[in-house]
């Protein structure tokens, strides 16, 4: 599993970077033994920047989501001072897309990609 740590544009310190190429790999049936690798590198990243919140699986496939043809999952470390917190980005076709965001470390917000809100809205209708 490839993971890069780059001097971080968004926050403070490092951030962490994970390849869309390299997310389907590991979710794929023969990358499938390196995806509990990646959430352990997510979690020890947020771990070590002392964050408020840990991201699980399901909230980097929604930054996934949002790349279109190529593009990075990135992790952020963002502080106030005296909390830190990791925010989820997505770098595609050179724009930077918030995913997971927050003001204060404690109350998050979501920018669901364009296929979630169709799903969700499917999902809306027909129940």
């Amino acid at each position: 599993m490839k993971i890069e740590y780059v001097t971080s544009s968004l926050g403070i310190g490092t951030e962490l970077h994970i390849s869309a190429a390299e997310y389907k790999r590991v979710n794929s049936e023969t990358g499938f033994s390196d995806h509990s690798n990646m959430l352990f590198a997510v979690k020890a990243y947020a771990i070590a920047n002392e964050s408020t919140k840990i991201y699980r699986s399901r909230d980097l496939e929604e930054a996934y989501r949002h790349i279109k043809k190529t593009g990075t999952i990135v992790l952020a470390t963002k502080t106030d001072g005296t909390v830190n917190w990791c925010e989820l980005y997505v770098i595609t076709e050179g724009e930077i897309i918030p995913v997971i965001t927050s003001n204060d470390g404690r109350d998050f917000s979501i920018n669901y990609s364009t296929k979630t809100t169709r799903e969700m809205n499917r999902v809306r209708k027909e129940g």
